[in-house]
């Protein structure tokens, strides 16, 4: 989630407490209320879409935040809000699409597991709107849904704090235990046949963008997965694993997005003070994704064989990316890459006890 600064707007709505129910931390959400909103800027769309939510008039007076926005972005219209009324807050996000009720279909398979019932965030209104642009340039038709507020830190944020990790080996390893049962879960919850081999298995449950910007950490250290947008349509399963030799395989991509990759400073493929202090944690970290994400997908039995291909083929990426990396740093003298000796060390040390 982008980070932008930007004033405060205050307005004097409504009582939060008549929010149709909601439970924050257990974001058991209620049916998706829809509509249409008259407002013509993004600020009114925002503040009449936390009236028609059921406040009155009466009630205390709400602070609304610009988080991101307005105007485009390179994968279409965003823009993100924040409200806070009475104590509670809340999450407003514009797109091009309905997100939230695209959702819908995927929140029944969310009902088999306590787990992801509380750690996939869930749409509570999503309302259509017309932002007036002004000029000679026509309206434009956008989605402005709401979401709980999710308190906590992204893994990005978590990972920008951490200047030592091995001091927060402990906190780092249990985090990534519980964000591959997360995703184990996830995946198995859309299988189409729990009975076919890993290579062939179809969820209908697949989040394109699992990546440290998109996981909330909350105070109790529970993970949730943000951004409803980047699941598939449960109506069209793919493949866990789509095609060979390609990142493609979603266990594989998520994996690298987390452990080799996850932000900037961590690049598996550089040679930094922070990715060596990183690399004495990432064994554990590794191990702990893997066998958690393949013990709740496959099960304890399939688990090894599971762990091991998956990490076969994310050390074949690894190596493919450092070489093309090693012939483009030679040619525009960019970021310093480690050898090959070192990288076949750094292969060894994360992936050799997973092969």
């Amino acid at each position: 989630m982008d980070k932008t600064r930007a004033k405060p707007a205050r307005t004097g709505l409504v009582s939060w407490g008549a929010l149709l129910g909601l439970s924050l931390m257990s974001m058991q959400a209620p049916a998706l209320v829809t509509g249409h909103l008259e407002s013509g800027s993004q600020l009114e769309a925002v503040q009449e879409l936390v009236e028609k939510l059921g406040y009155t008039e009466s009630g205390p007076s709400c602070l609304f935040y610009l988080l991101h926005g307005p105007g485009g972005h390179k994968w279409g219209f965003v823009a993100l809000y924040r409200a806070e009324c009475h104590g509670e807050k809340l999450f407003l996000k514009f797109a091009d699409q309905p997100a939230a009720q695209a959702f819908l279909p995927a929140i029944r398979l969310l009902e088999s597991s306590p787990l992801l019932s509380t750690s996939i965030l869930q749409p509570i209104a999503e309302f259509s709107v017309g932002i007036q642009r002004g000029g000679s340039r026509p309206d434009r038709q956008v989605y402005c849904s709401a979401y709980p507020w999710i308190p906590g830190d992204t893994l990005l944020d978590v990972l920008h704090k951490l200047r030592e990790p091995e001091q927060e080996a402990e906190y780092l390893t249990g985090i990534y235990r519980q964000l591959g049962r997360l995703l184990g879960e996830m995946h198995g919850a859309g299988l189409v046949d729990a009975d076919k081999p890993l290579e062939e298995m179809q969820s209908r449950l697949i989040h394109r963008d699992i990546g440290s910007i998109n996981l909330k950490i909350t105070p109790d250290n529970r993970i949730v997965i943000l951004d409803i947008d980047s699941f598939t349509d449960p109506e069209a399963p793919l493949s866990v694993k789509l095609q060979p030799l390609s990142v493609k395989w979603f266990a594989v991509k998520d994996f690298m997005w987390l452990v080799i990759w996850p932000e900037p400073e961590h690049n598996f493929l550089i040679d930094s003070p922070i990715v060596s202090a990183w690399l004495r944690v990432l064994p554990g970290i590794a191990e702990a994704l893997l066998s958690s994400y393949c013990q709740a997908l496959v099960g304890q039995d399939k688990a090894a064989a599971c762990v091991s291909e998956i990490a076969e083929h994310a050390a074949w990426i690894v190596g493919g990316s450092h070489e093309a990396n090693m012939r483009n740093a030679r040619q525009k003298e960019s970021q310093p890459f480690v050898s090959r000796e070192e990288m076949a060390c750094r292969l060894e040390m994360v992936f050799g006890p997973l092969r």
